[in-house]
């Protein structure tokens, strides 16, 4: 008698199949774009039940995203409450800040006595297409560059853990430079202090590479305080 054939089950295709990491990024990358778009604003509440709708996905991997954003300080929970697209108050901008002036400033003196020819070129090239966009009423492309700018001087240190450090306000820079508005007079101010911090990496003047950082970070403090919370600038 013969065996009898079952036939065999088509196997899910492997782009498919989405583990619980592929579904808890998915829900991690899509709340932090709401957040960081605007589209959630500050002290928006975040509903785990509604999330889990929109997203289409279970609350596990939506509780897991929520739990990342609170670690990187994009989503505040509040015991009896709930939880809540964290605020950005002008306390929070001055440390943001103060944690980049003491790092970059650093990064700074480090690219300038380090930094080969072929570096510096890309710092110089970087200077000249921010002075093409400002010409050209680019604002925004304009901080497009300055970001690159910024990259380039800390990438250059090769210090990994520097480097890291860092990455971890990008997000909430990008939430600080949404708040105020890039007025012309601030743009013409960073691209001359720009200029400062290129011209000491050129000469090699770590000293004055370091200063030059300083002062940028410092004035871009005061700017986005005073234009974000004017009152508590006073």
């Amino acid at each position: 008698m013969a065996t009898p054939t079952h036939p065999e089950r088509e196997p899910v295709p492997f782009h498919k199949k989405e583990t619980q990491v592929s579904l808890n990024q998915r829900a991690y990358d899509e709340i932090r774009r709401r957040i960081l778009s605007g589209e959630l604003g500050a002290d928006s509440p975040l509903s785990e039940h509604q999330l889990a709708m929109e997203l289409e996905l279970s609350r596990t991997p939506v509780r897991e995203a929520i739990k990342r954003l609170e670690h990187e300080r994009l989503v505040l929970s509040i015991p009896n409450r709930g939880t809540f697209v964290a605020e950005l108050s002008a306390r929070d901008i001055s440390e943001i800040y103060h944690v980049r002036e003491q790092l970059e400033s650093f990064a700074a003196r480090i690219c300038a006595e380090r930094l080969p020819d072929e570096g510096i070129l890309k710092i110089e090239t970087e200077i000249i297409l921010s002075n093409k966009l400002a010409s050209e009423g680019r604002h925004l492309e304009i901080v497009e560059s300055d970001v690159r700018l910024h990259k380039h001087i800390i990438f250059s240190t090769q210090n990994s853990r520097l480097i890291d450090v860092l990455a971890t306000l990008d997000d909430q820079m990008h939430r600080v430079r949404a708040l105020f508005p890039q007025s012309s007079q601030w743009l013409e101010a960073t691209l001359v202090e720009h200029a400062s911090i290129a011209a000491a990496i050129k000469a090699h003047d770590g000293a004055g590479a370091e200063n030059a950082m300083r002062t940028h970070l410092r004035s871009s403090r005061e700017h986005a305080i005073r234009q974000s919370y004017p009152i508590d600038f006073l």
